[in-house]
Parts: structure tokens; C-alpha cells; sequence
């Protein structure tokens, strides 16, 4: 499923041939068995010995909302994980910043965004996936 309230404009040079192309990019769920219907989240972190390396996270719907309500996502650096409406990308799917200007003010996840009570605890569920991008959200 492509979560199209995000629309994040993205322009790919190809290495090939220099020719530019410009997608149209938005955070999908994915279709495997453990991850089935979750977005992912990804951060770079540097590891003990100075290495840096990505880690990720599986979030719902409305686990993004949340992130993005409390200010997580700018917070710690995530990016989620995009691809075009249209056609197919040439290469691993990229990572974008969701910017408040990428949200369709009034859709649906706008409103999920709005309704987030950032006052309360983030879930056991939530805070468990955050710990794998070694995140740690208290409550």
C-alpha cells in the first residue's frame, strides 16, 4: 500500500547515461510476512569502532504518526523508506525526511498526526522497534 497523504519530490541522476529523472516518491507498506503492512524507518548511527551503518525499523500506520507528532523522526534522523507512484524505481528504493510540506494538510495521516495525544508514552510495540535503530523512547 503507498501512503500517498506524503509526497516527496525526488530527482535521480543517472550514473549511466546523466540523464535526470524526477519521481514523485511516497513511503509504502511492505509485503513480507513479519513486516506485512508496516513502513520502514531507518537511521545511520555510528557503531563503537567510529563505523556508520544503517538500521532500521518496521512501524504501522499509526506508529509513523506518532513518530512524526513527537518530533521523533526529526529528532533522531529518520528517513522512511520510498518509492514512486507511478512506473518502478531503477534502484534500491531511496530514503527521504518526511517534511511538514510533504503531508497533504487534511488526509487521512494529517489527521492521525493531529490526533496524537504526544503527552502519553509511546506503546511496548513502538518503543521495541525503536530500540533496534538504538532509540530509546521512555515509558
Amino acid at each position: 500500500m503507498l501512503l500517498t497523504d506524503i509526497v516527496v519530490e525526488h530527482t535521480r541522476l543517472s550514473k549511466k547515461d546523466g540523464v535526470r529523472q524526477t519521481y514523485l516518491l511516497h513511503p509504502f507498506t511492505n509485503t513480507q510476512r513479519d513486516t506485512l503492512g508496516k513502513f520502514e524507518i531507518v537511521r545511520d548511527i555510528r557503531e563503537s569502532g567510529g563505523k556508520e551503518v544503517k538500521r532500521s525499523a518496521f512501524v504501522t500506520f499509526q506508529h509513523l504518526a506518532e513518530l512524526y507528532a513527537k518530533g521523533v523522526l526529526d529528532e533522531f534522523g529518520f528517513s522512511v523508506r520510498m518509492c514512486p507512484g507511478q512506473g518502478t524505481y531503477p534502484a534500491a528504493n531511496p530514503l527521504k525526511k518526511i517534511l511538514p510540506t510533504s503531508i497533504r494538510p487534511g488526509s487521512p495521516f494529517d489527521l492521525a498526526v493531529q490526533k496524537v495525544d504526544v503527552s502519553k508514552p509511546a506503546n511496548r510495540e513502538l518503543r521495541t522497534a525503536l530500540l533496534r535503530t538504538n532509540v530509546k523512547l521512555e515509558g
